[in-house]
């Protein structure tokens, strides 16, 4: 998923390559990628190809995350989710059942 206009964390909080929140872009839990324990519990959270809305991502120099507006106040790895309505994300790497 794009990490663009998440909070950088560690550039004293500004956004990410644009002003514009992230708010609101819808994304899909790809129920893959990565830390184990990190993806076992995400698993136990949410269903597999289940569509979310981001609240807001943030972008840390080795890892990012990303809080749903479904599950409040929890983060989960951004490298588990992809975007739904951007145009540069290969669709056919998703492998949705619609």
């Amino acid at each position: 998923m794009s990490l663009i206009g998440g909070i950088d964390t560690y550039a004293f909080n500004k956004r990410f390559k644009s002003e514009e929140s992230p708010a609101g872009r819808s994304v899909v839990f790809l129920s893959k990628n990565g830390r184990g324990i990190e993806l076992e519990h995400a698993k136990t959270l949410i269903a597999e190809n289940r569509i979310l809305t981001v609240k807001e991502i943030y972008v840390g120099r080795s890892s990012s995350t990303v809080e749903f507006e479904e599950f409040p106040g929890r983060k989960f790895n951004t490298v588990m989710f992809a975007d739904l309505d951007d145009p540069e994300e290969d669709m056919d790497d998703l492998d949705m059942p619609f």
